[in-house]
């Protein structure tokens, strides 16, 4: 079993937490949900990529995306998860680019004008690229996935207060 494919199989749990989260619903059918919900990735992906460091400059260039007129969120759960990201840039890439390119294109229906920020052109080969940069690159397998399902368990608490602020 390849690294990635164990950290799949011990973070399922949290991600699909995250996943079937009701916030996650609200954002298929509510626009100020929708928006809070790109703005909370532009977020979390600009602190990743303020620090994040990969050996191989041309992945990081393919994975990078434009944050341009992200705004500021002001909540408990949300500055605990930017100073997880800020801490864990590469655990947090697992969890935000991966997001993206596998559930971008989910979105882009019912968010056409953040296409740009939620697609990728390389989408497939970007995701086995990034993976396989995972296998070779993460030193502490355990601490590594430890890491990644904290990180879910605090995009549950803010998903928790998008919810109630929506008015889940």
């Amino acid at each position: 079993m390849t690294f990635t494919q164990r950290l799949y199989k011990e973070t399922f749990e949290s991600h699909r937490e995250v996943d079937q989260h009701p916030f996650v619903e609200m954002i298929k059918r509510d626009e100020r949900a929708g928006e809070m919900y790109v703005n909370f990735n532009k977020l979390c992906i600009d602190e990743i990529q303020k620090v994040l460091q990969l050996d191989d400059r041309g992945l990081y260039e393919r994975l990078y995306r434009d944050t341009r007129g992200v705004m500021s969120l002001e909540s408990n759960a949300m500055t605990e998860l930017l100073e997880h990201c800020r801490k864990y840039p590469l655990e947090s890439s697992y969890q935000f680019y991966l997001g993206i390119l596998f559930g971008g294109g989910m979105l882009k229906g019912a968010l056409p004008e953040h296409w740009e920020f939620l697609t990728y052109t390389d989408r497939k080969m970007l995701i086995v690229d990034f993976k396989s940069y995972l296998c070779k690159n993460v030193d502490d397998e355990d601490e590594f996935i430890k890491r990644v399902n904290n990180g879910y368990g605090l995009i549950k608490e803010v998903f928790d207060e998008f919810a109630v602020e929506c008015g889940s």
